[in-house]
C-alpha cells in the first residue's frame, strides 16, 4: 500500500493528461473490482485499499500542481510584483548573494511558491534571514540537471532579474529559521567542546549539520555505502529515543509518562534538524506507534510508516520527488519485514550459537534494507558499494557510541573533559571510512544493461518474499541470498572487466568539452573547457557512461578563473588521485594554481605541474598539449592523445586562424580523429575545412564558425569517416 500510495503521489512529476487518465482508470477499475469479487476472496481489501489510494492520490495531484509546481510555466516569463520572506541568506559569487524567499504574494495573489534570487551584494545589503521584501522579477525554471533535486525540497524556480527591491519590515523569520538559529548555537557549542574534526562529525551525527564535514570524509562514506549514516535519518532518531526511554526507564518513571516525554523529544528534534525528510518519517512513525499502543496496547508498524508518508505527503506534496524519501521509507519497510520474519526463526540452544546468531542477524538486516532500496540505488546513482552490509554495521555501532558521549559531552562538557573520548573514536572512523574507501572496487558500477535487469528481477523477487506465503520460507531465504550476491557479482565483473579495455570517449553539451581515456585500469578526465556550471554534472556523466568510479588523472589543458570551483565540486563527488595542470605562464595562473591547490587540501589528491612538452601517460595512451594560452587572452588550446600510430587531436576552432594555422593544419594531417572545439577565442569569420584527409576516422565538428563543404563532407563520409556535427550524446571514438 506504501508503494502504490507514493506512485499515485508521482502524478507530481507528469503533465501528460494522457498518463494521469489512465491511473486514475486503474484506480476506478480496481474500486469496480472490489466489488464483483468474492467476499472471502483475499484480494478483495487489496483491491478497494489500493484503488481509494490511487484515487485519494490523483485528487490531490490535480490539487496541489499548480499550488508547489511549475512556477515558470504559470507566469510563463511575465515581470511580476513579489513579496516574500528571506529564508537564507548565503553568498553565491564575489559580487553577488544567493536570497531563498518565501513567496506570500505574487501579483496581491497569495503564493506558496519559493524561489532562489540572485541580486548584487549592494542591492542585498541590510537583508537577513527572516526579512520581508518586495521585489519584481521573471520566474524562471531550474535546467533538467537540477530540477528534480530543487523541487524536491520545495524550491521552485530563479526570480531572474529582480529589482527595486524594498525592505518591507525584519521578522523573527519562521519557526523553522527560529529553531535553524538554535541549531547553528549547538553546533558551535559542540565544536568548541571538542577539535574540528570530532565537533564536525558530531554536529551531523546529533544536529544534521553537515557543512563542517570534511568533503573527503562524505566522498568516502558514499563509496562504502553509509551516506545515510552521515545524513540525519531514522536512525540517528532512533538511538536517541531509546537511549532517553532508558535513561527515564532507570529513574523509575512510568511507561506511558516515558512515551509521552519521548514524543515530545521527538516533536522538538524534528524542528531543531529542520524537518528534514528521515528524520520527520521516523519522528512520526514513533508518535504514531506510540499513540497505537497506548490505545490499543499493540503496534504496527507497517500501519505507522504508511501513515507518516502519507502525512509528509500531504503536508509537504513536493518532497515525493525527494529520493531520500523513497530512500527511508523503502529500507524501513526492508528492516520491518526482516523483524517479522527473524521473529520466526527458532532461538539458539548455546552462546556460541546465540552470537553466530546475533552478526548473521545484523547482517541480514543491512542486506534486508539494502535489497529495498537497490533498484532505486541503481537507477539514480548508477553504482552501489558492495561493502555496505559490512561497514553499515561498523559504522553504526561506532556511531551510536560517539552520539551517545557526544550527548554527555553537550550536558556535562563544560565541566568534565569528554571531548578527549569522543575524538578518538571519530578518528577512528575517519580512518576506517579511508581504509574502505581505498579499495578499488569499494563502489562498483551498475550502469550495464545485464546488471540493471538481474537487479530489477532480484527486487521483484525480494518483495514477493516478503508479500507471499512461502511453505518452506528457509530455503527461499538461501535462494534470495545467492541471488543477492549474484546481483553484486555482475556489476564488479563488468566494472573490472571495463577497466581493462581501452576506450577513448568524447563528449560535449556546447557549453563543455570533454574526454575520458581508459586504458590497463587507469581512468583520466581530460577539460579543455571554460567554466560553466554544468561542468561536473556532464564530467559525472561522462564518467558514468565510462563504467568509471575513481579517477586517476584528470587533465587540465588551461588555466580559467573557476579551477578551484571545478576541482571542489569534482572531488565532493569523485576519487580523483592526481591533477595535472601545466606550468604557470604569469602572474594570474600562479594565483590559480596556488587557489587550486588550496581546493585539495584535505582530499587525498595531489596536484602535479607539468611543462609545455611534458608528456602524461595513461596505460597504453600519452598525453601531449599543443597549444595553451596563458590566463587573461583567451582559452584557446590543443592537445593530441596518442596510442602507437592512432592519434586524437583536439583544437579550439579559433587556431585555424592567423599564424597558428599552418602548424594546426598539419596537425590535423597527421590525426586519425579530429574533433574541432568551440571554447576559446571566438571569431566572426567562418572556417571552411577543405582538406581531404586520406586516413581519417573520425571528424566532430563542435564550433559555429567551422563548416565543412559539401564536397569535403561527401569525400569524408564516402571512406567511411564518421561526421558528427555539435553531437549532443557521448562518441565512443575507440
Amino acid at each position: 500500500m506504501l508503494c502504490i500510495g507514493l506512485c499515485g503521489f508521482l502524478l507530481f512529476t507528469f503533465e501528460t493528461i494522457i498518463l494521469k487518465i489512465g491511473i486514475i482508470s486503474l484506480g476506478i477499475i480496481l474500486f469496480v473490482l472490489s466489488f464483483l469479487v468474492k467476499r472471502d476472496n483475499r484480494s478483495r481489501p487489496l483491491f478497494r485499499i489500493a484503488a481509494v489510494m490511487i484515487l485519494v492520490s490523483s485528487l490531490l495531484s490535480f490539487l496541489y500542481f499548480d499550488i508547489y509546481f511549475k512556477a515558470d510555466k504559470v507566469y510563463d516569463g511575465e515581470e511580476v510584483t513579489i513579496v516574500g520572506t528571506v529564508e537564507e541568506v548565503s553568498e553565491s559569487s564575489s559580487y553577488t548573494n544567493r536570497l531563498l524567499i518565501k513567496a506570500e504574494s505574487i501579483n496581491g495573489k497569495a503564493s506558496t511558491y519559493r524561489f532562489y534570487a540572485y541580486p548584487t551584494k549592494a542591492e542585498s545589503k541590510g537583508i537577513i534571514e527572516g526579512t520581508k521584501i518586495s521585489f519584481k522579477a521573471t520566474i524562471g525554471g531550474f535546467s533538467n540537471e537540477s530540477y528534480i533535486y530543487n523541487i524536491s525540497k520545495g524550491i521552485n524556480g530563479y526570480a531572474n532579474d529582480a529589482s527595486d527591491i524594498t525592505i518591507l519590515e525584519y521578522t523573527e523569520g519562521s519557526l523553522s529559521v527560529r529553531f535553524g538559529r538554535i541549531r547553528e548555537y549547538l553546533t558551535r557549542y559542540t565544536i568548541s567542546l571538542s577539535d574540528s574534526k570530532s565537533g564536525a562529525i558530531l554536529s551531523a551525527l546529533l544536529l544534521g549539520e553537515r557543512d563542517y564535514l570534511p568533503d573527503q570524509l562524505r566522498l568516502d562514506f558514499k563509496r562504502i555505502g553509509i551516506s545515510h549514516i552521515l545524513a540525519l535519518s531514522g536512525m540517528h532518531l532512533a538511538i536517541l529515543s531509546l537511549g532517553i526511554g532508558k535513561l527515564l526507564s532507570l529513574l523509575h518513571i512510568k511507561k506511558k509518562t516515558r512515551i509521552a516525554i519521548v514524543s515530545v523529544f521527538v516533536l522538538i528534534y524534528m524542528a531543531i534538524t529542520g524537518f528534514s525528510v528521515s528524520v520527520v518519517r521516523a519522528g512520526l512513525m514513533l508518535i504514531i506507534s506510540s499513540v497505537l499502543f497506548l490505545l490499543s496496547r499493540s503496534k504496527d508498524s507497517l500501519t505507522s510508516l504508511s501513515v507518516a508518508v502519507l502525512i509528509i505527503c500531504i503536508i509537504t506534496p513536493y518532497a515525493i520527488m525527494d529520493i531520500s524519501l523513497w530512500l527511508s521509507a523503502l529500507a524501513t519497510f526492508g528492516i520491518i519485514a526482516f523483524g517479522e520474519f527473524s521473529a520466526t526463526l527458532p532461538k539458539p540452544e548455546t552462546k556460541k550459537a546465540a552470537i553466530i546468531r546475533y552478526f548473521t542477524l545484523a547482517v541480514l538486516a543491512s542486506v534486508f534494507a539494502i535489497s529495498a532500496t537497490i533498484a532505486i540505488s541503481t537507477l539514480s546513482f548508477g553504482g552501489f558499494s558492495i561493502l555496505a552490509p559490512l561497514t553499515t554495521i561498523i559504522f553504526s555501532f561506532l556511531s551510536e557510541i560517539i552520539m551517545y558521549l557526544g550527548c554527555i559531552m553537550l550536558l556535562v562538557g563544560w565541566i568534565i573533559p569528554i571531548g578527549w573520548l569522543v575524538s578518538p573514536l571519530c578518528s577512528l572512523m575517519t580512518w576506517l571510512s579511508g581504509v574502505f574507501s581505498s579499495i578499488k572496487l569499494a563502489y562498483v558500477s551498475s550502469y550495464f544493461d545485464i546488471a540493471i535487469i538481474v537487479i530489477l528481477i532480484y527486487t521483484l523477487a525480494f518483495y514477493l518474499f516478503l508479500t507471499v506465503k512461502l511453505k518452506k520460507p528457509g530455503k527461499a531465504l538461501n535462494m534470495l541470498i545467492i541471488f543477492y550476491v549474484i546481483a553484486n557479482i555482475i556489476p564488479v565483473i563488468g566494472t573490472v572487466s571495463e577497466s581493462y579495455k581501452e576506450s577513448v570517449i568524447y563528449y560535449s553539451d556546447s557549453r563543455c568539452d570533454l574526454m575520458v581515456v581508459r586504458s590497463k585500469n587507469e581512468v583520466c578526465l581530460i577539460n579543455s573547457s571554460q567554466y560553466n556550471k554544468n561542468l561536473v554534472y556532464s564530467a559525472l556523466d561522462l564518467l558514468e557512461e565510462a563504467k568509471a568510479t575513481t579517477v586517476d588523472k584528470y587533465y587540465l589543458t588551461h588555466y580559467s578563473w573557476s579551477i578551484d570551483d571545478d576541482i571542489e565540486a569534482l572531488l565532493y563527488n569523485i576519487s580523483v588521485d592526481k591533477i595535472y595542470l601545466p606550468a604557470p605562464q604569469n602572474e594570474d595562473e600562479e594565483t590559480i594554481l596556488k587557489l587550486a591547490k588550496k581546493s585539495v587540501e584535505g582530499h587525498r589528491t595531489d596536484i602535479v605541474v607539468f611543462q609545455k612538452y611534458e608528456t602524461v601517460y595513461i596505460g597504453n595512451y600519452t598525453i601531449n598539449l599543443l597549444h595553451s594560452e596563458p590566463y587573461g587572452n583567451s582559452s584557446m588550446n590543443a592537445y593530441c592523445i596518442a596510442n602507437g600510430d592512432e592519434i586524437f587531436t583536439y583544437i579550439s576552432s579559433g587556431l585555424l586562424n592567423g599564424k597558428t594555422k599552418e602548424r594546426f593544419l598539419e596537425y590535423m594531417s597527421l590525426s586519425d580523429h579530429i574533433i574541432l572545439g568551440e571554447h576559446g577565442k571566438k571569431y566572426k569569420d567562418k572556417i571552411y575545412v577543405t582538406e581531404c584527409y586520406e586516413d581519417l576516422d573520425s571528424i566532430i565538428v563542435n564550433s559555429q564558425n567551422v563548416y565543412l563543404t559539401q564536397s569535403n563532407l561527401q569525400y569524408f563520409t564516402d571512406k567511411g569517416c564518421i561526421v558528427a556535427s555539435h553531437p549532443t550524446d557521448f562518441i565512443h571514438l575507440k
